[in-house]
């Protein structure tokens, strides 16, 4: 069997009506989900709690220029708001939702690409397509 290899940075995240397509170099949607285990004298059962899910990127910082996705994070993490994203998965489909945003770091290492490393919070579910 050859080897596939798949890469994660497609990612498209809404704010204000506008489309931001982030240039990233990492990008994870990471489900947290809690299974408890009853156990009585006769029987045991396992029952799952809700799924939350918290979406990692890490990106390109891209201070000043026109479409600025790190400045329109400013913007959106001053409101609170959680705004719309959607993520391209290795199997073509895309994984949709809202997240709450944050806001970017700004500066980092002479010697090296700018990056911004972002955890952001998924409010409510993710859809898949």
């Amino acid at each position: 069997m050859p080897l596939f290899v798949q890469t994660g940075r497609q990612l498209t995240v809404e704010i204000d009506s506008v489309d931001y397509s982030v240039q990233c170099s990492e990008v994870t949607l990471t489900p947290s989900q809690t299974v408890d285990q009853y156990i009585s004298l006769t029987s045991n059962a396992a029952v799952s709690g809700p799924v939350t899910w918290e979406l990692g990127v890490k990106a390109f910082q891209d201070w000043g220029e026109a479409g600025s996705f790190c400045d329109a994070l400013v913007t959106a993490a001053t409101t609170g708001t959680a705004v719309p994203f959607e993520m391209g998965l290795p199997n073509g489909g895309t994984a949709t939702g809202d997240i709450i945003p944050v806001f970017p770091v700004a500066g980092g290492a002479a010697d090296s690409a700018l990056e911004i490393d972002l955890t952001f919070a998924v409010s409510g579910a993710v859809t898949f397509a």
